[in-house]
């Protein structure tokens, strides 16, 4: 039988110790990744910034407009906090309530306003025939929007009412 020979006490820290250097060396020396801050948030590619409405506490929404559909995005003291988006559009007006905001959709070429809500209602310029406004021009417990659609010189192109997805 063969017996192995002592060990020394002495190996064991020594190794240890210049393990534990190589990886302090390598991370001393190793580049520092860039890192993506949290709060940054960006739509695929193809959509535009299209309108951005205010909020109460810090918040803001922001509306994100493309050929294949839209997104809102919500924003706390500028920072992004939720996104949502739908692809999409059709022959009919939709009106959806998202992240505090009502975000819709005309069907008519020519429009470039539309009024949100009984008269006077709320002004969103049209990107993509979608439209943003808070969810404050319309009281809470409404079901359904009123939409008065204009063309680029004021004029009435059509008025409609719609009910809110995302309500009731």
């Amino acid at each position: 039988m063969t017996v192995a020979p002592p060990r020394s006490s002495l190996r064991s820290p020594v190794g240890l110790a210049a393990v534990s250097l190589m990886i302090a060396a390598v991370i001393g020396v190793a580049p520092d990744l860039p890192s993506e801050p949290s709060g940054v948030w960006q739509p695929p590619s193809g959509y535009v910034d299209a309108a951005t409405v205010t909020l109460d506490n810090g918040r803001t929404l922001r509306l994100w407009t493309g050929s294949s559909g839209y997104y809102v995005e919500s924003l706390v003291a500028g920072r992004s906090a939720a996104a949502v988006g739908v692809s999409g559009g059709g022959p009919e007006y939709a009106v959806s309530e998202i992240l505090g905001g009502l975000v819709g959709y005309q069907p008519l070429q020519d429009a470039r306003t539309v009024l949100v809500g009984s008269s006077p209602g709320v002004r969103a310029d049209v990107h993509a025939q979608q439209f943003l406004v808070a969810a404050t021009a319309v009281d809470v417990a409404d079901q359904h929007v009123r939409l008065t659609v204009l063309d680029g010189t004021g004029r009435t192109l059509a008025r409609t009412t719609v009910e809110i997805a995302g309500r009731g």
